[in-house]
């Protein structure tokens, strides 16, 4: 400006007055910072509120009286779940039972802040853990304090209320009993699979095995309810609800009941022939009185093996009005096919209405058999009307049941005899029965009833596995999977073991065998770890676009 060039005994006296305020205030701030000396140890300091220092303050005055150096820490020796409330699975030292640690620790709060926590390291079987924390605290007007402490907590051994449970009879709430009266188990072993496709034994406590059936036992009613509603959606059953009274609080008006659900599921099952009496049921005027049990799902599928006509029996249905089992499996005879001739589509009976599974294979024609026993002993062969003509070649097994040798006692005979039928084709039978599969089903772990004679299901699993392999569909509602190589190899050693007897199997294979193919597989890749008390199961689609798993550490 034109007043800042002028010389200084010219220029205008405000302007010199200002520069003269200026360094006024410049020698009145360095004149306001001063020392004095510690009331301690006479070093000298910024003057405060204690009129010590720092070393004086840290050696004198301490902010870690208040807080606790010892915590019981209260953890369950059966289950390794602590106290938190509620009880809490914690890994050591990790961030969860860091953060349970740090709740039971009492004297940090507002005034005393925690700045740091870290674990000090103790034995892995210490009942000891040792925690290294850092507190800050204002003792005066800008003095902040930091000390540095150790807290050790004593894990105290508690029983939680779950495990005080599983060592009385009152473990469980709700239980769902699923029987079947039937001399088999297939259709239990079927519905175990589904089970494990759909997860639904995720709220399951314990599982019994019975020779009547299976009983699950659940922690609440509503995960009972759920568990019987999935059932109900794979298999035709009919439930009964009770309850049961354990105690009541006269008081306070409480009761404590436990539920069952039972389950009772439909005796009929695929390959079965049912007698439908005349005038059974309107939905279902016109069809024979013997019918073949094509399917069971939330349905029954009946077909009729000699016109090829279906229908639906819902279960609310056959509860009403149940069928009368004539023949199951176990009363199954091998043929031998001699000859095939199907029938031409226009002389055939009504088209059938309904969608019947396999409908594009399976075609009505005469077929020529005779007894697989009777072969070389006498000639006597039969022509039997059959839906199997366009599945079955001269020269193939198929399995059929013989209504001479049915006793069909009780039942209306004149009708069965109007049928003129006296061979049921019900399925193609394979030569190689039980093949080398490189695949396998898992299982529940069930546990025996005390006192009851272990379960065989060997014969009945085999059955669901030839079930699996020649019905895609059925496969699609199951998990498959493949063997490990140990597994495999350990199969062959036990194949080889078995004789000449397995290789004349192997010898009379079916070229056309139905097999599972390998996309439609799962591999169960097993995690292991030496500190870990179990493997984890990792299920992993096994197509040929996979990636190939890293082979497991030695």
């Amino acid at each position: 400006s034109f007043s800042s060039s002028l010389p200084l005994s010219v220029r205008p006296w405000w302007r010199a007055l200002r520069m003269k305020r200026q360094n006024d205030d410049v020698m009145a701030s360095g004149a306001a910072v001063n020392t004095v000396l510690c009331c301690s140890c006479g070093v000298p300091m910024v003057p405060n509120q204690t009129m010590r220092c720092a070393q004086c303050l840290k050696a004198e005055v301490s902010i870690i009286d208040g807080i606790s150096r010892q915590v019981a820490l209260p953890r369950c020796r059966n289950c390794g779940r602590y106290n938190r409330p509620p009880w809490t699975k914690a890994e050591p030292e990790s961030r969860e039972l860091l953060g349970l640690c740090l709740k039971r620790v009492k004297g940090i709060g507002k005034d005393v802040r925690l700045v740091d926590a870290s674990f000090i390291w103790t034995e892995e079987h210490s009942m000891r853990i040792r925690v290294k924390l850092t507190v800050q605290k204002e003792v005066a007007a800008s003095s902040v304090l930091q000390q540095t402490m150790v807290v050790e907590f004593q894990v105290v051994n508690q029983q939680c209320e779950d495990c005080q449970k599983s060592f009385t009879p009152h473990s469980w709430n709700a239980i769902v009993q699923v029987r079947q009266k039937v001399p088999h188990r297939r259709t239990l072993c079927m519905l175990e699979q589904l089970i494990l496709k759909n997860d639904a034994h995720s709220k399951v406590l314990s599982l019994k095995q019975t020779p009547e059936g299976l009983d699950f036992h659940f922690h609440q009613r509503s995960h009972a309810q759920r568990f019987a509603d999935f059932i109900d959606s794979c298999a035709p059953n009919m439930q009964k609800n009770s309850r049961h009274l354990i105690s009541h609080d006269a008081t306070s008006n409480s009761f404590c009941f436990k539920y069952t659900i039972l389950c009772e599921l439909c005796p009929i099952c695929s390959d079965d022939i049912v007698y439908i009496p005349k005038g059974h049921n309107a939905s279902m005027n016109g069809c024979a009185p013997l019918m073949l049990c094509h399917k069971v799902s939330n349905a029954i599928r009946l077909v009729d093996p000699v016109s090829l006509r279906a229908w639906d029996v819902p279960a609310n249905e056959y509860f009403k009005r149940p069928f009368v089992v004539v023949c199951s499996r176990s009363h199954l005879t091998e043929y031998m096919v001699l000859n095939v001739e199907l029938e031409d589509e226009k002389s055939t009976a009504t088209k059938a209405r309904h969608h019947v599974p396999g409908k594009g294979k399976l075609a009505v024609g005469d077929v020529e058999v005779a007894r697989l026993s009777d072969l070389g002993v006498n000639d006597e062969r039969h022509i039997v009307r059959s839906h199997l003509a366009g599945v079955l070649r001269p020269g193939n097994h198929v399995m059929g049941y013989d209504l001479r040798c049915v006793n069909v006692s009780g039942l209306d005979s004149d009708a069965i005899e109007l049928q003129n039928a006296d061979i049921l084709l019900v399925r193609r039978q394979y030569k190689n029965k039980r093949k080398r599969r490189g695949w396998e089903l898992k299982r529940l772990d069930k546990a025996q009833v005390d006192g009851e004679v272990p379960v065989d299901e060997e014969a009945d699993m085999e059955e669901i596995m030839r079930d699996l392999e020649e019905d895609e569909e059925l496969r699609k509602k199951v998990n498959l999977y493949r063997l490990g190589a140990s597994e495999a190899g350990a199969k062959k050693s036990a194949a080889a073991a078995t004789g000449a007897e397995e290789e004349d199997e192997d010898a009379e294979e079916d070229e056309d065998a139905p097999e599972v193919p390998l996309a439609e597989l799962l591999e169960g890749l097993v995690l292991r770890d030496d500190s870990a008390p179990f493997a984890t199961v990792v299920a992993q689609a096994a197509s040929p676009f996979a990636p190939t798993p890293m082979p497991e550490p030695p």
